[in-house]
């Protein structure tokens, strides 16, 4: 297995830097273009939430991002440090026309992010959350 590991502070300049570093180990380890770029705006959605929910933007909170890739998938953690969230039932989030209408343009970045990976799931607790996010390998 192989593991990078990024830091940056919680100002929304640096999620650039993550997108980035996602693109070149997608590419690196073998994974199509249009996966990559899905991984890519997967990816960028977790570290804005870090950024706008769990840090509040405190740029002395960092937020840490881990990449793993194994023969199976290509692994993401998001961690932010902030106090944590109450369970939520993310899949009801959905993108629809009323939602739209009704000024709901914020809060469907999970919804996107569920529809991008293969995996993903999010724990939280009082020193904050956890984004993990999975793509696995295609086997022809």
């Amino acid at each position: 297995m192989h593991r990078v590991t990024l830091s940056i502070p919680s100002d929304p300049a640096f999620e650039r830097v993550v997108r980035a570093s996602t693109a070149e180990l997608g590419d690196t380890f073998g994974f199509e273009p249009d996966r990559i770029e899905d991984l890519k705006l997967a990816v960028s959605e977790a570290v804005n939430n870090a950024i706008d929910h769990g840090s509040k933007r405190q740029a002395h909170m960092p937020i840490d991002v881990s990449f793993s890739v194994n023969g199976e998938h290509l692994e993401v953690r998001v961690t932010d440090h902030g106090t944590g969230v109450d369970r939520i039932d993310w899949s009801r989030r959905v993108v629809e026309e009323d939602n739209l209408d009704a000024g709901m343009l914020r809060g469907f970045g999970m919804y996107l992010i569920s529809a991008l990976v293969d995996q993903y799931e999010v724990t939280s607790s009082a020193e904050g959350t956890v984004m993990t996010l999975r793509l696995l390998r295609k086997v022809a």
